[in-house]
């Protein structure tokens, strides 16, 4: 059944959301979604079977909702409804969760990528532990930064009520019994929180693969090296010199004290760039 209801202002809020047609969300209202998401936020309504109420929601393919995400429609609509609704523990120390997430970020994707940068010879194995080290480490920098906006939102499956001992969200509650959102899932999630979009999105979801691999299967024969480092100069470095003013060059020194006599070069044989130069005692320096 096609959906008639009057969305003309919820319309502008998702014309921007990123288009899906996959699975059950597919040609399901979006409007509709963001506004039950409005609902349920406000309400505080955390017990809800998604999946099933997208499934049942009405189709539509009018105008700036055509093919748009319902489940990221939903999820802005329950942000947007939870926002001042600061009542859980583990919304009031967001920034307190957040900000140990980014410095724990930076700190792995800093060590993989002094991992990359190297040789191997005496340290078997050690490009490969780097990209996986950025890789992980960048899943994480992105959810911190989710979370400074709501932690709740990096989750696709919340605790319910009957699972808290006091009916307040606690962190403890969120690991026992919360499922978080899966790398494929950042870009989305990310761009309908902040706003921000990760790109190239090819060379992220390629570099989500080849850890996958690396992790599943066995080592690809690939250059390893180039790659861990062209993901962390073209798409994470962008992102941290956006987000917080800083860059990855910073947090690597306290894993190599050498690394800014080295990294530079790797960078100009890779045709990489970044908005930071040393001096002559390789002190760093912004441009």
């Amino acid at each position: 059944m096609a959906c008639n209801k009057d969305h003309s202002a919820t319309d502008l809020i998702v014309k921007d959301l990123p288009i899906s047609q996959g699975n059950f969300e597919r040609h399901k209202c979006a409007s509709c979604a963001y506004e039950k998401g409005l609902e349920n936020g406000t309400l505080k309504l955390l017990n809800f079977d998604l999946e099933n109420f997208i499934s049942n929601l009405e189709e539509s393919q009018k105008g700036d909702r055509r093919h748009r995400s319902a489940i990221e429609a939903y999820t802005l609509g329950f942000f947007h409804g939870l926002n001042g609704q600061n009542n859980h523990l583990a919304i009031k120390d967001k920034f307190k969760i957040a900000s140990q997430m980014r410095d724990f970020g930076l700190s792995m994707v800093a060590k993989g990528m002094v991992n990359a940068t190297f040789s191997e010879a005496g340290e078997p194995y050690s490009h490969a532990m780097g990209l996986v080290q950025v890789a992980n480490g960048f899943e994480i920098l992105i959810k911190s930064k989710i979370v400074e906006e709501h932690p709740l939102l990096v989750f696709n499956k919340i605790p319910k009520e009957a699972n808290l001992l006091d009916g307040n969200i606690k962190m403890e509650d969120l690991i026992e019994h919360g499922q978080t959102i899966m790398y494929s899932e950042l870009p989305d999630r990310l761009w309908a929180t902040t706003g921000y979009k990760i790109a190239p999105i090819e060379l992220f979801n390629r570099f989500g693969r080849v850890r996958n691999q690396i992790i599943h299967f066995a080592i690809p024969k690939i250059s390893l090296s180039d790659l861990t480092l062209e993901f962390t100069f073209k798409i994470i470095e962008k992102a941290i010199n956006s987000w917080w003013d800083t860059t990855i060059l910073d947090y690597s020194q306290d894993y190599d004290d050498t690394i800014l006599e080295h990294i530079f070069d790797r960078l100009k044989d890779l045709n990489l760039s970044t908005n930071y130069t040393v001096d002559h005692e390789y002190n760093l320096i912004k441009i």
